[in-house]
């Protein structure tokens, strides 16, 4: 997964990286609802495009465990990037419909990260910076689906 934060706007932008595993992936959003209520983080941009096939039991833990933790996230504008294939597009949906019970956040829908964080950072300085940031590898980078602070 790659991390990118921007602490003064409380944004956190991420992006799955590798391959889709359950304990890796269990691990990864564990750390990110970690480090989201670390950071105080109110804005999130998850890019979901480069994400590989979700299997049916990583939905079923996402929905069923880990969105009711999620509730204690301060998150209130989510930027989700669509994914590449039709099948986490729906997978995509169905979490987006289920986190509704628990998750008062705005969420919006992209087909790139530029136009995400444009909407959420409103600042086309702070656009600017984060994209040379992110495409300068500056994101953290963690092995295994680990998410890492900066």
């Amino acid at each position: 997964m790659l991390l990118q934060l921007q602490p003064s706007l409380k944004l956190l932008r991420w992006q799955w990286r590798g391959a889709m595993q359950l304990p890796a992936f269990q691990l990864a959003l564990n750390q990110l609802l970690s480090y989201t209520l670390r950071y105080g983080v109110t804005h999130m941009l998850a890019d979901t495009s480069t994400m590989p096939p979700v299997g049916a039991q990583e939905q079923a833990w996402l929905s069923e465990e880990w969105l009711p933790r999620a509730r204690t996230m301060p998150l209130q504008h989510v930027a989700l990037v669509l994914p590449a294939s039709l099948h986490n597009q729906l997978v995509l949906e169905n979490v987006v419909h289920d986190g509704r019970y628990y998750l008062n956040t705005q969420v919006h829908f992209f087909s790139d990260g530029h136009s995400a964080l444009d909407w959420l950072a409103d600042s086309e300085a702070v656009v600017a910076a984060m994209e040379q940031e992110w495409h300068n590898g500056c994101a953290r980078s963690q092995p295994e689906g680990q998410a890492a602070g900066r």
